[in-house]
């Protein structure tokens, strides 16, 4: 090979290198159903490890969804995004299949751990009052943001317009 060879290639392999760590390594990157999967099964493990004490428990899982709430519905948004572009039908099940499975898979396997942790929240009072007044206020926001209206597609842009400028 001669030396012009070598340089081309090394630049390309450069180039590449560069390319990738400047992109975050998103070659390497993980489907977005895949990293929905990964979250759920966090938010399980939390569960999982606080049916012995459920008021630190209930605070943990806020504090992970007020860090992770954005991803986690981006992804489930990636997730959806990523199927509606495949062209083919039967592929497009396919994947939304894929998806399903892939996000059920964690929830299946803690549901047992899940409902001893909710158990063990009803039977703490603090733990209780905690989780009661995180749901109240969630529902508040969502409907101070998003209203109360029924969304249609004819009128979703001025659904939108009107819900946000409450």
């Amino acid at each position: 090979m001669t030396a012009k060879a070598w340089f081309t290639t090394a630049l390309v392999a450069g180039g590449v290198v560069f390319a990738v760590r400047a992109a975050g390594g998103c070659l390497n990157k993980p489907a977005p159903d895949q990293r929905l999967a990964g979250q759920l099964d966090d938010l399980c493990e939390i569960a999982r490890d606080h049916v012995d004490r459920p008021e630190p428990g209930v605070r943990e899982l806020g504090r992970y969804l007020g860090r992770h709430a954005g991803e986690l519905l981006g992804n489930f948004g990636d997730t959806i995004a990523l199927i509606e572009r495949i062209p083919d039908d039967d592929a497009h099940d396919e994947r939304a299949r894929i998806a399903r499975d892939r996000s059920q898979r964690p929830l299946r396997a803690c549901q047992l751990d899940w409902i001893r942790f909710a158990q063990a929240v009803e039977a703490d009072p603090a733990a209780s009052a905690l989780l009661e007044r995180a749901v109240v206020r969630l529902n508040r926001t969502l409907e101070i943001v998003l209203g109360g209206n029924r969304w249609t597609l004819r009128g979703l842009p001025g659904q939108l317009e009107r819900a946000l400028a409450r």
